[in-house]
């Protein structure tokens, strides 16, 4: 049976005529930390053309899974973009105390976050990033798909912006 992707790529709360960006990224990777502050700067640029739908995708052991599965749990409690600025902005090596730490800062509810992180829920988040990642190709990070536009690894702000233009310019996806 063949299901469509695009709910879980870019969610299901999409706005007519504004681009979905899905963003494909691991803490520790240094590329999505540049990445993230140039979607960052997009975003403020244009904040009514462009819809950023977070995907964690942990590629770097242990620390990374735990980073992971913090923002994921995050998300449920609207702080996702809170806890990933902090971990993307800091040289954090994520450990059980020290994500806690980070989360209570950001004014998360540290022990519904910690059971969050372990629910089968973020699980199945995590497993469904890296379905997709799988289709489209991602086998490192980062990874975008602007609009109907594929993209993977670090480019520079220009490029993304042009890209994210021709797709604001464009009809909105059937997707």
């Amino acid at each position: 049976m063949r299901v469509d992707p695009c709910p879980a790529l870019f969610g299901t709360d999409g706005t007519p005529g504004v681009v979905p960006i899905a963003y494909f990224s691991e803490f520790r990777c240094p590329y999505c930390r540049a990445l993230e502050r140039d979607l960052d700067t997009l975003l403020a640029e244009f904040p009514a053309s462009f819809r950023l739908v977070q995907h964690e995708l942990p590629i770097f052991g242990p620390p990374s899974e735990l980073a992971a599965r913090a923002s994921v749990a995050a998300a449920r409690q609207g702080k996702q973009q809170e806890l990933r600025r902090r971990f993307m902005r800091t040289p954090l090596v994520a450990e059980e105390a020290s994500v806690l730490r980070v989360a209570a800062d950001v004014g998360l509810d540290a022990d519904r976050l910690a059971r969050d992180m372990t629910s089968p829920e973020v699980q199945a988040d995590l497993d469904r990033t890296r379905a997709l990642a799988d289709i489209f190709g991602f086998v490192g990070t980062p990874g975008l798909v602007v609009g109907r536009t594929v993209l993977n690894g670090a480019i520079p702000y220009a490029l993304l912006r042009r890209i994210a233009e021709d797709e604001a310019s464009m009809p909105d996806p059937v997707c």
